[in-house]
């Protein structure tokens, strides 16, 4: 299972949001969206560019803010765009987005107008993440191994296939290189470090490249289920996320040890982000928000007070949470870290 699959759960689930949508009057192609609307939006993802927020998700809305989420507008997109399930800043002015058909989509004034920049529906491969290197690299990854890379600077995409020596045992010889499982998907791509990449994904997947994207390296997965997201804490340690409320740490370089975080909830976590201030907050099914003020060796959970999915936690007004989700978005309170004794 991934972003994508549960994308559709939820689609299938919310009547109200299909009608929003096929209401012009309801959702304007453009311009300010009432709370109303709103809150009959799915969004999938969400990122920070400066003091704005911007979203993406389900009949490919972007939406943006510039007061933490009192108030939303359209972006300009063009039109008939699918679902949309990441949306990523490389700096404050350039954007990206990804979605179903392998669609790939830039902004140039930080997420308030989006053009085309590729698409390939004859695949049939929703895209899930996307991340750049530097100006020119970037890798767009999604379901059934997708995987696409530019160097000119997102003008061309082309799709690559990767290669991977399985991980050895002691005392065995290594293997010859090989493709992972065509039919294994791509959730989500970060930068460890300089030079140093992760891809989370179904089934275990956890692949690492060491030069920026060249070569990948097939790690060994400590849960064999769906990892949907990645995060890096602010000492260098990683973590990854996903089904069933997993959480594992790793704080050697090499990513080969992973530590179980503990955490009661069973209810898949499906995005993450980092406050300023180091603290981590992962969110997902259920209405589940975790947060932890020490690197990632514990979480503690935040009342929401909802079931509602969400897809997407982000740094909102003073001592608040933005959460992206089933219900479009909500602000909640972000109680503030405890002062030294």
């Amino acid at each position: 299972m991934n972003r994508a699959a549960i994308a559709f759960a939820l689609y299938a689930a919310l009547p109200l949001a299909v009608c929003a949508a096929a209401n012009p009057q309801v959702l304007p192609q453009q311009g300010a969206l009432s709370q109303q609307t709103m809150t009959r939006l799915m969004l999938t993802d969400a990122a920070r560019t400066g003091s704005r927020v911007v979203a993406v998700g389900d009949r490919g809305y972007i939406v943006y803010s510039d007061d933490n989420g009192q108030s939303w507008q359209r972006a300009v997109t063009p039109p008939n765009l699918p679902m949309l399930t990441g949306v990523y800043f490389p700096d404050q002015k350039t954007g990206w987005a990804v979605g179903h058909d392998a669609f790939i989509l830039k902004s140039e004034d930080q997420g308030q107008t989006w053009k085309q920049a590729f698409s390939a529906p004859s695949e049939q491969k929703p895209l899930m993440d996307i991340v750049f290197v530097d100006a020119n690299t970037g890798f767009a990854v999604g379901t059934y191994g997708s995987f696409y890379e530019t160097t000119d600077g997102g003008k061309t995409w082309n799709p690559k296939k990767i290669l991977t020596p399985a991980p050895v045992a002691k005392g065995k010889a290594a293997a010859e290189p090989k493709a992972p499982d065509d039919d294994k998907h791509f959730n989500a791509i970060i930068k460890v470090s300089d030079g140093h990449l992760l891809i989370a994904g179904e089934a275990g997947t956890l692949l690492k490249s060491d030069d920026n994207g060249k070569t990948w390296t097939r790690l060994a997965s400590p849960y064999k289920g769906s990892y949907f997201g990645a995060v890096r804490a602010d000492d260098g340690a990683v973590l990854i996320f996903g089904m069933r409320g997993r959480i594992y740490r790793s704080t050697d370089a090499g990513l080969k040890d992973w530590a179980a975080i503990d955490n009661k909830s069973l209810a898949s976590l499906m995005g993450s982000t980092r406050l300023p201030d180091g603290a981590i907050v992962l969110a997902g099914l259920s209405g589940t928000v975790l947060v932890s003020r020490d690197q990632g060796k514990s979480f503690q959970p935040l009342p929401t007070g909802t079931i509602k999915a969400y897809a997407a936690p982000l740094l909102g007004g003073p001592n608040a949470l933005l959460l992206m989700g089933e219900a479009g978005a909500r602000e909640v309170p972000l109680p503030s870290a405890p002062k030294p004794q």
